[in-house]
């Protein structure tokens, strides 16, 4: 796809995005592709809001996280209350488990400390290829993102063309 033609397809979305009603927003992008909406969370707080606002306004908007195997404590226990109170399900998805144990076996348990091509590795088999299969036949992706997070996050649309996950 060109940078135009790319151009040309946001802005036909756009006017789902007016920033007034994030509610409205939402349920304005669950209608236009229906069952076709996923959000993903980390149960950090800016997706814990975007969680908030699909299972309190009953917005059809599926639910997913990845889980690496390496999470904190804090966030199963974010997951577990998050479950309890809004009483919504949140599909996990996990790092195939061949893939995995035949890279801890090959490099250990915290190889992508030690060099750039393990971490790559590491976050393909932890992150990416379970992004890619909760992404599967889904034509809109939901995340919440914390300007303060990174420089780069500060100028990031609010919408954009993932060609990686298309």
């Amino acid at each position: 796809m060109t940078t135009q033609s790319l151009e040309i397809q946001l802005a036909k979305f756009e006017h789902l995005i007016d920033g007034s009603d994030p509610a409205l927003t939402l349920s304005a992008i669950a209608n236009a592709w229906p069952r076709q909406v996923v959000l993903s969370t980390s149960f950090s707080f800016e997706d814990q809001v975007i969680t908030h606002l699909v299972a309190s306004n009953l917005i059809p908007i599926d639910l997913f996280t990845i889980d690496t195997g390496r999470l904190f404590a804090e966030t199963y226990s974010t997951w577990t209350a998050t479950l309890e109170k809004y009483k919504v399900p949140i599909t996990a998805y996990y790092p195939d488990a061949q893939a995995l144990q035949q890279f801890v076996v090959a490099n250990g348990p915290n190889a992508f400390y030690e060099s750039v091509d393990h971490r790559k590795n590491c976050c393909h088999i932890r992150k990416v290829e379970p992004l890619q299969r909760a992404l599967r036949n889904r034509k809109v992706w939901i995340t919440g993102i914390r300007a303060a997070h990174s420089p780069n996050r500060q100028t990031m649309p609010q919408i954009e063309w993932d060609e990686a996950n298309e």
